[in-house]
């Protein structure tokens, strides 16, 4: 797995979630102390030279300084040999068993010999390597007489490590350490200091399998107790991101939609190092380092895109470095830890991912500063989310645990204040949506009263449906019986939908309501002397009919929305909308509706329906459906695939006893 700067960017990224821990902690402590412990550099993959043998004469190797021992050149094969001289406890009894623990956390795979016999191994060595991707202590059980209580035993690792693990120039900096004068001294120490991450040991303890196995089952439960409250908060806090980014749908909020897209894209790069020390993931590190930066690259894009929109910065140019600074982390995470053969642009990544990382880790507290000193909002969040990139970036001044821990600290803080935050934004756009909701039902059902089904008027049967495509609607129709026996019809379309154009239905409304019996023409002259600088660049669509008792029908129409007559559209002549140029005069035209005939006026919901495929439901198709009853036509449209308000108004003439009937 990455180094712990590299989890830094995780959440150099800003995670929201508990850290990932202690991820790649030694397990044990040496217990059995070597009497000697020697390597060299190269391989013996056949057993030909011996190296595993107890009886070879290895003075010509290096003695390791303090236990430890350099690793590989990063050019190198990346074979190395160890040998060690340990005893076996005579306190315990057969069947033995060997616990090593890594106390560098340095990955590799290995062979291990006792005796000369190979006893097991960790991971898998080359042609076809496997490293884990987490270091683990690892028991091996030995063969009965293979060694005995109290005796010396000789182990031999044949050790594997792959590009990303080695340091260049680790081999020689390693013989100069071991050959300089009074090796256990300040000189030889001072050495090692200068070369972090280049040098490798191990513990090893012998005693009963028994005792072994059961130290080993318990440090692994151990591990996954520690990780079942950080797994249950991560999973937890994925569900509210999901709630919030539903939330955040409905309601349209920016903000809440960045702090939902926050919580369910970063939760998944912690899940993933807990699950690993949790020991619920057995991967490679090759695999864990993909899925590490698959799952932190959608992260990294929502934490940029928070911090640059959710506080208004404009700088266009500063969000690209952090972006390229992003690119370059990850493409370098992919090319250092893929390979299982050194070349060039490897070790140049390996470098330059750790600078990538720091440049990120810089501009992003740069553009959190630049909100705590100039934008002067939301300065706690700013202040919050500096903290985590400070501690990777002072990971190079502070030794692991320091770090561990200051991390740890910054990540609850930085989860504390955001969450809180979240929280308490959620709340308000919870409450904001509630009152919205209060206020469109108001709205619907004072709609619902304007625009009421008509009731049947002596010597006219009269259908109406209504199907707003929202919670209000833009159509509207009136019906009014005039004082002849006759009837006057107004059906229309204000343009656009929802709130506005409903605020529009209630002023024509109500304009109609009190307006006296006019002739279609007038009607039209007035609700258009009425809405002229009322519409904000829309218009009405709107046909006015007067029927007479014996079907003589008068019609003026303003746009295109003919009523249908026998399958076939009305004659009317089309006027220009209302509610855009003042003073127009309309024409009326006249015809007769016979009594078994029928008159269906339509709103453009009906030809504007859309399937999923993007095709209108047309003319041809209403044209067809023009002779049905209100209802089925509606049914038909709204079944198509609605899209826009939807209103059907169909009128017969029939005498009294018809109607009745």
């Amino acid at each position: 797995m990455l180094p712990r700067a590299s989890g830094s960017l995780l959440l150099a990224t800003f995670l929201l979630s508990v850290p990932a821990g202690s991820l790649c902690r030694a397990q044990g402590a040496l217990q059995s102390e070597p009497i000697s412990v020697r390597y060299h550099f190269g391989d013996d993959p056949d057993g030909g030279k011996g190296w595993a043998k107890p009886g070879l004469d290895d003075r010509s190797w290096q003695a390791a300084l303090q236990g430890r021992w350099p690793v590989p050149a990063f050019e190198s094969g990346g074979f190395l040999w160890v040998r060690i001289s340990a005893p076996v406890r005579s306190d315990t009894a057969e069947p033995l068993a060997l616990r090593i623990g890594s106390l560098n956390h340095v990955w590799m795979a290995e062979e291990v010999f006792v005796n000369g016999v190979s006893v097991g191994s960790f991971g898998r060595l080359p042609p076809s390597p496997f490293v884990p991707g987490i270091p683990l202590d690892r028991v091996f059980d030995l063969p009965s007489g293979l060694t005995r209580p109290g005796a010396v035993a000789h182990v031999a690792l044949r050790i594997w490590y792959p590009p990303f693990a080695r340091q260049a120039g680790g081999q020689e900096a390693g013989a100069r350490a071991a050959t300089a004068p009074n090796s256990a001294g300040p000189t030889a120490i001072e050495a090692m200091k200068k070369q972090p991450g280049g040098f490798d040991a191990a513990s090893l303890t012998f005693d009963q399998s028994r005792t072994l196995r059961a130290d080993d089952a318990a440090a692994r439960e151990q591990a996954r107790l520690r990780n079942v409250l950080p797994i249950t908060l991560n999973c937890l806090i994925l569900v509210i991101g999901i709630m919030i980014l539903l939330l955040a749908r409905s309601s349209r909020s920016l903000d809440l939609y960045l702090y939902g897209a926050l919580l369910a894209t970063l939760p998944w790069i912690t899940l993933f190092f807990e699950a690993i020390d949790a020991r619920l993931l057995n991967l490679s590190e090759t695999q864990c380092s993909w899925l590490q930066v698959i799952s932190q690259i959608p992260a990294m894009i929502v934490t940029i895109e928070f911090i640059w929109r959710i506080n208004g910065i404009r700088d266009v140019w500063f969000k690209r470095l952090t972006y390229t600074a992003m690119a370059l982390f990850n493409a370098g995470v992919l090319i250092a830890f893929t390979p299982i053969q050194p070349h060039a642009s490897a070790a140049i990544a390996l470098v330059g991912y750790r600078v990538s990382l720091q440049t990120f880790d810089t501009f992003t507290i740069l553009a959190n500063l630049f909100v705590v000193f100039f934008k002067r909002r939301r300065r706690l969040i700013a202040f919050a989310m500096m903290l985590v990139p400070i501690a990777s970036l002072s990971e190079g001044f502070r030794n692991t645990s320091q770090s561990a821990d200051l991390f740890d600290l910054a990540f609850f803080f930085a989860s504390f204040v955001l969450t809180a935050v979240l929280a308490h934004q959620a709340w308000k756009e919870w409450r904001a949506r509630d009152a919205l909701q209060a206020e469109f039902e108001a709205a619907r059902e004072l709609q619902q009263r304007l625009v009421a089904p008509p009731v049947d008027v002596p010597g006219f049967h009269i259908e109406s449906v209504y199907k707003p495509a929202r919670h209000v609607g833009g159509d509207f129709f009136h019906v009014c019986p005039d004082e002849e026996g006759g009837i006057l019809v107004v059906v229309g379309d204000v343009s656009g939908k929802g709130l506005r154009a409903a605020m529009t239905v209630n002023s024509v409304m109500g304009a109609l309501r009190t307006m006296p019996p006019l002739p279609p023409a007038r009607i039209l002259a007035d609700l258009n002397r009425g809405l002229i600088g009322q519409m904000q660049g829309g218009f009405v669509t709107c046909c006015a009919a007067r029927i007479a008792q014996d079907g003589n029908v008068t019609i003026a129409n303003a746009g295109h929305l003919p009523p249908y007559l026998g399958g076939a559209e009305a004659p009317a002549p089309a006027g220009l909308p209302l509610g855009i140029v003042a003073g127009v005069e309309y024409e009326e035209r006249s015809f007769l509706l016979r009594s078994t005939s029928s008159l269906t006026f339509l709103s453009d919901g009906v030809v504007e329906a859309r399937n999923q495929s993007g095709e209108l439901f047309g003319f041809d198709r209403t044209r067809q459906i023009s002779r049905y009853r209100a209802e089925a036509i509606a049914q038909a449209a709204q079944a198509f695939g609605q899209e826009d308000d939807i209103t059907v108004l169909t009128l017969t003439c029939a005498p009294a006893e018809v109607v009745h009937a």
